[in-house]
C-alpha cells in the first residue's frame, strides 16, 4: 500500500474541529499523526491558514464602519414592516414624536412590561405601609415611639394594647 493510499482515510479527519470526530477515529487519526510526517505537515500548514484567515477577516473588519449598518438595512425594509399600522384604527399611519409618543408607541408594543412598570410604584409604597405598620412605633426596635423628659415630675410610661401611656408622678418618690 503506498503512502498516498494510507494516508486517504485521515486526509479530511485533519480539518476537524474540536468534537467532530467519534472517540475511535480521533485515536486513529492521532495514531497515524504519530508515524505519518506529511500528514504533520498537512496539519501544520491547514492551522496556518486558519490563522492567516481569521487575522485577515479581523483586519478587514476593523477597518469597515459599521455605524450606519442598522439605519442602511432598516432604510432597504418597507415602511409597513416596521412602522405601526394605524389605517384599520382609523388612525393615520405616522410615526411617533417626542418622548412622550415613543414613550406610548413602547407600551402598545410591551403591554405586559408596561403594566408591571405602572406598578411597580404602588407595589412599593403598599409593602412601605405593611413594613410600617408591623414595626410599630419607635420602627419596631421596641423601645417607646415617644420620649418624655421633665424638670419637676418623674414620668412612667406604660406599654398598653392602646399605645405607650404615660403617668406623671408629682411628688417624685415613684408611687
Amino acid at each position: 500500500m503506498s503512502p498516498a493510499t494510507s494516508c486517504a482515510p485521515f486526509a479530511p479527519m485533519l480539518g476537524a474541529r474540536p468534537g467532530e470526530l467519534s472517540p475511535d477515529e480521533e485515536s486513529r487519526l492521532h495514531a497515524h499523526l504519530a508515524g505519518c510526517e506529511a500528514c504533520q505537515g498537512r496539519l501544520a500548514d491547514g492551522r496556518a491558514l486558519d490563522g492567516l484567515v481569521a487575522d485577515a477577516l479581523m483586519r478587514e473588519a476593523a477597518r469597515r464602519d459599521f455605524s450606519g449598518f442598522s439605519t442602511q438595512v432598516m432604510a432597504r425594509l418597507p415602511a409597513a414592516a416596521w412602522k405601526p399600522d394605524f389605517a384599520d384604527r382609523g388612525q393615520p399611519a405616522a410615526e411617533p414624536t417626542g418622548p412622550l409618543g415613543r414613550l406610548r408607541a413602547w407600551a402598545r408594543h410591551h403591554k405586559v412590561a408596561a403594566a408591571f412598570a405602572a406598578l411597580a410604584p404602588a407595589a412599593a409604597a403598599i409593602a412601605l405601609v405593611v413594613w410600617l405598620e408591623r414595626a410599630g412605633p419607635g420602627g419596631g426596635t421596641g423601645e417607646p415611639g415617644v420620649e418624655v423628659s421633665s424638670e419637676t415630675l418623674a414620668p412612667i410610661v406604660l406599654d398598653t394594647s392602646d399605645g405607650p401611656m404615660i403617668l406623671f408622678d408629682g411628688d417624685g418618690d415613684g408611687t
